[in-house]
Order: C-alpha cells, then sequence, then structure tokens
C-alpha cells in the first residue's frame, strides 16, 4: 500500500476499527511505520478513540443509575477499543525505539545536500539524475515555469506507475523564485521518476498538469 492509498481509503480509520482484511492491516502495518504522515494519522486516531472511550466510561461513571442495554455491537466496541490501544502501544514503541531519535537528530543545526532541478524545461527530454544519501532529507531546487493566470501551483514527484509518492503546493508568489522542495529522509529510494508541476486557477480549484519532466534517483 503507497501513501496515496492510504489517504483515498483512509486506511487509519479503518485500520484501528479492524475494517481491513489480514492483507490490507499487514500491508498498511507495513506503510505507516516507515511513513511519518500516516504514523501520526495513526497516533491521532488511536488517542481519539481512547480519550472517547474513557471520557464514555466516565460518563457512565457519574450516572450508577443508568442502565446499559447489552447488544450484539457491544463485542464490537470492545474489539475496537482493543484494536486502538494496541496500536497506539505500536506507534508509541517505534516512535521511541526508532521515529523520536531520528527526529532529535533532524533538529540539530545541520549541513543538507541540495540538488538542483532548475531548468528542467530547457534541457529537453534530458533526464535529470540526483545521488542523495537515503538516510538524511535533502533539498530539491526547481524553477516553476510562469503560467498565465495560475493562482496556485503543485510539485508532484511520480513512480514508474504514475502514483504520486510526494506533492506539495507552492503559491504562485514563491514560484517566482527558484523554489528549495525538503524531501524527507527515504521517501525516494532508487530508481525512476517524474517531477510533475500542476496549476489552478481562481476560479477552477482542479489542478491542471503543465510540466512533467524525467528524474532518476540513485
Amino acid at each position: 500500500m503507497d501513501h496515496a492509498q492510504a489517504i483515498q481509503t483512509q486506511a487509519a480509520e479503518k485500520y484501528l476499527l479492524g475494517e481491513f482484511s489480514a492483507t490490507q492491516q499487514e500491508e498498511f502495518a507495513e506503510h505507516f511505520f516507515d511513513c511519518d504522515e500516516c504514523a501520526k494519522d495513526v497516533r491521532l486516531t488511536a488517542l481519539f478513540m481512547d480519550t472517547a472511550k474513557r471520557v464514555m466510561a466516565a460518563d457512565l461513571g457519574d450516572k450508577p443509575n443508568l442502565t446499559v442495554k447489552k447488544s450484539s455491537s457491544g463485542w464490537h466496541s470492545a474489539w475496537y477499543a482493543v484494536a486502538a490501544s494496541i496500536a497506539l502501544l505500536a506507534v508509541i514503541l517505534y516512535q521511541n525505539v526508532v521515529t523520536i531519535p531520528k527526529l532529535r537528530s533532524f533538529a540539530a543545526p545541520q549541513a543538507l545536500e541540495y540538488f538542483s532541478i532548475a531548468g528542467m524545461g530547457s534541457r529537453g527530454t534530458a533526464q535529470t539524475v540526483v545521488t542523495p544519501s537515503h538516510e538524511r532529507p535533502f533539498i530539491l531546487l526547481a524553477d516553476i515555469p510562469s503560467h498565465e493566470n495560475i493562482d496556485q501551483y503543485r510539485c508532484e514527484i511520480l513512480n514508474g506507475d504514475g502514483k504520486t509518492v510526494l506533492s506539495i503546493d507552492v503559491t504562485e508568489a514563491l514560484a517566482r523564485k527558484t523554489v528549495p522542495l525538503l524531501i524527507p529522509a527515504s521517501t525516494l529510494s532508487r530508481g525512476t521518476y517524474s517531477f510533475a508541476i500542476s496549476g489552478r486557477t481562481k476560479e477552477d480549484p482542479a489542478f491542471t498538469q503543465l510540466e512533467k519532466y524525467p528524474l532518476q534517483v540513485n
């Protein structure tokens, strides 16, 4: 499961609610252990579910005369609470062992690698090659060609199947100069990609692809 599929299917919620098949559960678990954004979604959703459970329990505790009718859905509610707690524990453990140490090291002052993909359009169909350290974030310096009436741009990196690996929105004002794009560590594995630039106008909220260039990551 890739990041775009996780977002489209609301995978964090379905994972915690046990709505995925065993295969889908495993695929998403593998994904969010390597995806900071999805790990954050799982953590926040699990916290919300756990907090809601505690609030409801406290509310029932304040009303001893309230009769609670049992139903077949009770087992599902219990399972959801257990699933949320297990998922939350897994995320917290992973963050303390892996993610938080990485964040602490990245928060320290440091020099980042940067690669210029500026002037891609002037190179014709020539492929731009970048060779980053895959253990650290790096910067892509991009020039966004000016297009009439465009209010906002979107820079996307697409894999060989045309699926979006990374998406960054850029304002029209910022696009007037060379734009530094921060690429998180391990986001791009070695392979062939495309760097696509889309834009939208104030009248039409949908993005339309304007430019697309080959990009090789070694």
